[in-house]
């Protein structure tokens, strides 16, 4: 079929290349199987064939920088790539779906894993592929705990980790401060999107979000009039999310505290829930009433992470009570710092660009490559043999 992708084998053993190639061949839905002991030889060849190409790339004998490196430009061409190793643990399965591999097969490869990696991979549309994207929500039931500013230094450290783009989304339908955090002035917002843009091609509808300076963060504001949200479905919000998905592998949403259709929707579409409450009686009872909403409506455990935002060791309730409390261990801990958050909205700039070797620079550096390492940890799952 002329639609039958190429798959481009880079690997320097010859006799796995050829084990590899003999597999491809019996199943006779690729067009062409091309092989190469000379990864910049196969890079060259990947420029040539376009974007219909699966790559199977062995990093048995990579250097970790050599593998980050590869991936990135085979990525420029091709979203379809399988990575194969001798090491299958699961430092190294982490490590290659990090760097951007859609499957992870370990050596020697077995037939029957391979027909079915390609079949997955065959069957998806390079000029229409939705990404293995997940919704981050920033959630909290009571106003003033400053999730907003977890939400925009977590995405901006997201973007920075994980070398993708990273959406940021304020679907504070009425009263969202995103924009003003970062001292932005988009020229479009969520509710034009919703109405006039989710049905546009990806460089059309990436025009519509405002990119972070020089960084791979990009904004969508919230509506720019208050009636405006009034419209917004909660069908419109799933339709949101689904477009998203095709452009974005990480999407972090910042959400009002009500509790409604629209931010229901919100909190049923999103993969992974970032509860935030502080250290005291009023906050974590209301987590407690918020807790028991997400049981009611039997989320996944592993679906809600709570963090406690403005921490400080010698605060009077001390972490276990707050667990004991609620019956969920604390996810993370973001350290008390007021003077730097409040320099970083005051000048419109994430708090690492204010002062970088602070302790909540430092803290929002770590609690995004916990967050990213921790997905990719979820999908390692089913690798495990």
């Amino acid at each position: 079929m002329q639609n039958n992708p190429s798959v481009l084998v880079l690997d320097k053993n010859e006799n796995s290349r050829e084990v590899i190639r003999g597999y491809i061949q019996e199943a006779g839905f690729v067009s062409d199987v091309l092989l190469f002991d000379d990864y910049n030889k196969g890079y060259e060849k990947l420029k040539e064939i376009g974007g219909n190409c699966i790559v199977i790339m062995d990093i048995s004998s990579e250097e970790d920088s050599s593998l980050e490196e590869a991936a990135e430009k085979i990525k420029l061409h091709t979203s379809r790539l399988v990575i194969t190793s001798s090491d299958y643990s699961t430092n190294t399965i982490i490590k290659a779906l990090r760097a951007g591999a859609k499957e992870f097969l370990p050596k020697p490869v077995l037939r029957d894993d391979l027909i079915r990696v390609l079949s997955v991979l065959s069957s998806i549309n390079p000029d229409n592929e939705s990404q293995q994207s997940k919704i981050i929500t920033l959630y909290s039931n009571k106003g003033g705990i400053g999730k907003t500013t977890i939400a925009i230094n977590l995405a901006a450290e997201l973007a920075k980790v994980t070398k993708t783009k990273v959406a940021l989304i304020d679907l504070n339908l009425q009263l969202g401060d995103i924009s003003t955090f970062l001292n932005l002035n988009p020229a479009f917002d969520v509710n034009y999107v919703i109405k006039n843009m989710l049905d546009k091609d990806e460089d059309i509808f990436i025009k519509a979000f405002e990119k972070y300076k020089d960084t791979s963060l990009y904004v969508l504001s919230d509506p720019s009039y208050i009636e405006q949200s009034e419209s917004i479905t909660p069908q419109q919000i799933t339709e949101l999310f689904r477009a998203l998905k095709k452009v974005f592998p990480y999407i972090v949403v910042d959400m009002s505290a009500n509790i409604d259709a629209n931010s229901l929707k919100i909190l049923d579409c999103s993969d992974w829930i970032i509860f935030t409450t502080i250290v005291n009686i009023p906050a974590i009872r209301n987590a407690q009433r918020c807790l028991n909403l997400f049981r009611s409506r039997r989320y996944p455990k592993d679906k809600v992470k709570i963090i406690i935002n403005r921490y400080m060791d010698n605060d009077e309730i001390k972490v276990e009570d707050i667990e004991n409390t609620l019956g969920e261990k604390i996810y993370w801990k973001v350290p008390n710092n007021y003077f730097t958050i409040m320099e970083a909205v005051n000048k419109g700039v994430i708090i690492e660009e204010i002062n970088p070797a602070s302790n909540i620079a430092e803290n929002f550096k770590e609690f995004a490559s916990k967050v990213s390492d921790d997905i990719i940890e979820q999908e390692v799952i089913q690798y495990r043999f």
